[in-house]
């Protein structure tokens, strides 16, 4: 008989756009990939998936995730239960493994609600040296998790995320009319940095800016102007920033692969995704080195991260090194073709059969 794992995909206000799509992609691709398990997935929104979906409602911190999540599991007789997110009740019912993508709120905490970090000491603390691993996306996150949470290092697990199917298209055949966004927000045929995400202060836009006024090009942004004093105050010799507003997968593709170089200040990240679909455009990548992913290291042009004249120097490398430009756009989309979600799930199905072996026996 197949072991019985159950997908904890309930999606909610709290996850970002990157905690949901990591949700949608393996519980489509986990079932399709490993057949030798048997996988229920409970979900409280539509979900494409090949498994069997036992229905719920409900958010975080309610009834639904403390007392029916576990009575589901128990009651469908799962020998292990996978948390896609660090939300999970304070008795899962079952053995389990939990997904923490970072811990920017325990990192940063001054910039979020104190109950915030109330949640990660009272029950994020208890998951992760009580679960049976951890999965993290990146190497940089497994020291956080020992320092911050206590997690032993031997029982987190490092699992890349991928970039989206959809975007690995766009990167090797442009659609028609791609240059139109591009001549709508004004950018078209002139020399422009990107920045795609949001701009929490984790995210160190302040260095960006600053390190982008001596340069000579615009600087484009995805989301909104809900910058202090908004972002025409930067201007200078007819240079601009420019707030793209809400991108959709076309738009966000001719960005990428018309932008002279995609730049990712962050003091510290999950994955970072946006740096590997800026690759798959063979786009030179420029990025603060803490939160560069393991497989990009070696391709990405690194500075640390308050650095504004590292910054800038390697900006102006991008832009201007055309033997540098050349060559990273060669190796970038090799190795953001490289990621890709099957392998993150099968790599994630691969663990649960390791964990089930380490399981005693019924």
């Amino acid at each position: 008989m197949r072991p019985l794992v159950v997908l904890d995909a309930r999606i909610t206000r709290r996850y970002s756009v990157g905690m949901r799509h990591y949700v949608h992609e393996l519980a489509r691709r986990i079932p399709r990939l490993a057949p030798d398990l048997k996988i229920v997935a409970i979900a409280n929104t539509p979900l494409e998936t090949e498994a069997e979906i036992v229905r719920v409602r409900g958010g975080n911190f309610g009834i639904t995730e403390e007392l029916l999540i576990p009575l589901t599991a128990r009651g469908l007789h799962a020998a292990l239960m996978h948390h896609l997110s660090l939300y999970a009740p304070y008795e899962p019912g079952v053995p389990y493994l939990m997904t923490i993508h970072d811990l920017i709120h325990l990192e940063f905490p001054r910039h979020f609600k104190p109950t915030i970090a109330a949640y990660y000491r009272l029950f994020t603390r208890r998951h992760v040296q009580r679960a049976r691993r951890i999965i993290t996306d990146d190497g940089a996150t497994v020291e956080a998790l020992e320092r911050l949470l206590g997690a032993r290092r031997e029982g987190v697990s490092v699992i890349p995320l991928a970039a989206d199917d959809e975007m690995l298209r766009l990167a090797v055949q442009a659609t028609p009319g791609e240059e139109e966004p591009l001549r709508a927000l004004g950018v078209w045929g002139r020399p422009f940095l990107l920045y795609a995400g949001n701009h929490r202060f984790h995210k160190n836009l302040a260095t960006l800016l600053r390190a982008w006024q001596g340069m000579a090009c615009d600087l484009v942004v995805t989301g909104h102007d809900d910058f202090p004093g908004g972002l025409a105050q930067y201007a200078h010799h007819g240079w601009r920033v420019l707030a793209a507003g809400d991108v959709d997968r076309a738009a966000l593709a001719a960005l990428y692969r018309h932008a002279a170089a995609y730049v990712h200040p962050a003091l510290t990240e999950g994955f970072g995704l946006p740096m590997v679909e800026a690759m798959a455009f063979g786009t030179p990548v420029v990025a603060a080195e803490r939160c560069i992913p393991a497989p990009l290291r070696e391709t990405a042009l690194a500075f640390p991260a308050l650095d504004v004249q590292a910054l800038r120097r390697q900006a102006e490398r991008a832009l201007h090194d055309n033997a540098l430009r050349q060559t990273l756009r060669e190796r970038g989309p090799a190795i953001a073709r490289g990621l890709t979600w099957d392998r993150t799930a099968e790599a994630t199905a691969a663990l649960y059969r390791t964990v089930l072996e380490e399981l005693p026996r019924r």
